[in-house]
């Protein structure tokens, strides 16, 4: 993944270079998630395929830059309960959404038409129509219009501690850390008793280490190219991963009649192959980036 495809919403509005001040790198970042989160927020009123994931990724675009670059702030805004609690839901409509792709791509692969697909398929189209609608009158409440405005405001206003005046070379100690924190999150694989458990929990160091490179890349070059280019390839098979999961356990959760059905249960089987695949696969891009950063 090229560093220009990973940012997309990058500000462009000043050159920004390694002496611009580390403060204005990030908050001219975050401005540009707020931005990406408003459009998202809209494009989830109307329902439009995908938006549920495009505000979860935004909140978390934001979240992690506030977290991981606080240092650089007088002051921050932080979401509280209410945020994680929107969170929770945007993701279990993004998976809801994306087990119907997944289970149409694999019908597909299995040479399945419509009238072919297991009723259950219908039942899950409804589901996620229906968290669509609870997602809408969660964001509509007031809480979220406050926390937006404080986050824009913060966004555009924001005043800098010392570490906030320095030069934006000095960003690369906060992506070292994310490196660090990520080797270690992955080292524990080796002897973790639930598996699938820590595998997510390298997924979100991945993406954290990833924003956060994000965030300093318009500054920083090649140097945060090297942590966003081998971590966004983990992130994506370990998010792969964790689909794969999604898709097996949905399967091994239906009611027994429609488990015990002879598609149902090589659905359940090709899902069991595919983590044993993405489990090798992991761990090669693992070993390919530890290698990268000797």
């Amino acid at each position: 993944m090229s560093a220009a495809a990973a940012a997309p919403m990058r500000a462009a509005s000043e050159t920004i270079t390694a002496s611009t001040r580390s403060g204005v790198v990030i908050r001219s970042y975050i401005n540009a998630q707020v931005d990406a989160l408003n459009s998202a927020i809209a494009a989830t009123e109307r329902h439009a395929p995908g938006s549920a994931g495009s505000v979860r990724i935004a909140i978390h675009r934001l979240r992690t830059a506030i977290r991981g670059y606080e240092h650089l702030f007088t002051q921050t805004p932080h979401g509280g309960p209410q945020l994680d609690q929107l969170l929770a839901a945007l993701k279990h409509t993004e998976d809801l959404e994306r087990l119907r792709v997944h289970f149409a791509d694999r019908f597909d692969q299995l040479g399945l038409t419509v009238p072919e697909y297991p009723k259950w398929y219908a039942a899950l189209e409804e589901e996620m129509r229906e968290s669509y609608r609870m997602i809408e009158r969660v964001h509509s409440q007031a809480w979220v219009a406050v926390l937006l405005g404080q986050v824009r405001m913060f966004a555009e206003h924001a005043h800098f501690t010392r570490d906030g005046d320095k030069p934006a070379s000095s960003l690369m100690g906060v992506l070292s850390q994310a490196k660090a924190h990520l080797l270690d999150t992955y080292g524990k694989l080796s002897y973790a008793t639930d598996l699938a458990t820590a595998r997510d929990q390298a997924r979100v160091a991945a993406r954290e280490a990833r924003f956060l490179a994000e965030a300093a890349e318009p500054a920083l070059g090649r140097a945060a190219e090297d942590v966003l280019v081998p971590v966004s390839a983990l992130e994506h098979l370990l998010t792969q991963y964790r689909q794969a999961l999604v898709a097996r356990n949905w399967l091994l959760r239906l009611p027994g009649s429609d488990r015990a059905d002879r598609l149902t249960a090589s659905l359940a089987d090709l899902e069991r192959e595919h983590l044993h695949q993405l489990g090798e696969e992991i761990d090669a891009a693992a070993t390919a980036m530890v290698d990268r950063w000797r």
